[in-house]
């Protein structure tokens, strides 16, 4: 889980209990986990540095609850959950997905989904871990898209109170507004005004919009960072660090650095002598292994992800 969450140490526990499973299916992951105690949370420097972008939807079986709670995780928002034990069933969705499909869910972050349709996709997840192994790959990416249809059918919110409504309607603009920002992130003019063009919405609006993200520039510039690190972190990458900060909107190298430094707390040349060993190098196990690349070494988390964003 380390490559997602920031997971303090179990205390003097003697010992930890754990079993988990997962299957691919197209770019969507679908597993589940019986573990001991655990605390967890996903922070904002987290957010900022793992690159992951995805929706997390649990089923937790608790004693209290023997058929399951279920909750949504937006990856892309802060999150703390208390020390608990772990029984649940999880499916991880690259965002884009999820948001070219249906409208809202991050509305939902943090929320248990209740009702009819929270327990219809219960029920679809409890029968689709019954029958996974029995799957063959070719069966993949039907299953995935069967599966972004029930999110649509039984997850997306509807209508209902004024304050309701107002939530899902700017996570929708939202999700809106973070795609054109990422899809312009090379342009030079891209700021408030071209953005309130291109989303048809009044300055004023997406000013609001952004306000909790530390506002429009704010947000474009951690955009562009984030696009510079993935970068750096690829060794398929080579040009010089002072090009890839021009091409993506710094004036000088200067401003660039001090911005990388500011927002990561390590220098862009460290980022990019690191290539990518960012996303494993808090999970346990030999250095010199960890170091490789799938598939010298056993898969890990931080690549299933990286891999279901692509």
């Amino acid at each position: 889980m380390a490559p997602m969450f920031e997971i303090p140490a179990c205390g003097d526990a003697s010992e930890f209990r754990g079993t988990a499973f997962t299957y691919l299916m197209g770019r969507i992951a679908f597993g589940g986990t019986d573990v001991d105690a655990l605390a967890y949370s996903r922070t904002a420097a987290k957010i900022r540095t793992d690159g992951i972008d995805h929706y997390l939807i649990r089923l937790d079986f608790t004693r209290e609850n023997p058929e399951g709670l279920l909750f949504v995780i937006d990856l892309g928002q802060p999150i703390e959950l208390p020390l608990a034990p772990m029984h649940c069933l999880c499916i991880f969705v690259p965002r884009d997905m999820v948001d070219g499909a249906m409208h809202g869910i991050s509305a939902l972050h943090g929320r248990i989904v209740t009702g009819a349709r929270g327990r219809i996709f219960a029920d679809y997840m409890k029968v689709l871990a019954s029958q996974a192994s029995g799957l063959d790959n070719a069966d993949g990416p039907a299953m995935a898209d069967s599966m972004i249809a029930m999110m649509r059918s039984c997850l997306e919110p509807r209508e209902g109170t004024e304050s309701q409504t107002r939530s899902v309607l700017d996570a929708t603009q939202l999700g809106r507004a973070r795609r054109f920002v990422d899809a312009h992130l090379t342009s030079a003019d891209l700021g408030p005004e071209i953005m309130a063009e291109g989303l048809a919405m009044s300055r004023a609006s997406l000013y609001r919009l952004f306000r909790p993200l530390g506002g429009v520039a704010r947000f474009i510039q951690q955009r562009r960072l984030q696009r510079i690190h993935d970068l750096l972190s690829s060794a398929e990458e080579h040009r010089r660090i002072s090009e890839i900060a021009l091409t993506y909107g710094f004036p000088d190298e200067a401003s660039f650095s001090r911005a990388f430094r500011r927002e990561y707390g390590y220098t862009a040349s460290e980022a990019r002598a690191m290539r990518g060993l960012q996303k494993v190098d808090r999970l346990a196990g030999d250095p010199e292994k960890l170091a490789l690349s799938p598939p010298e070494r056993m898969m890990m988390w931080g690549d299933w992800m990286n891999r279901l964003a692509e």
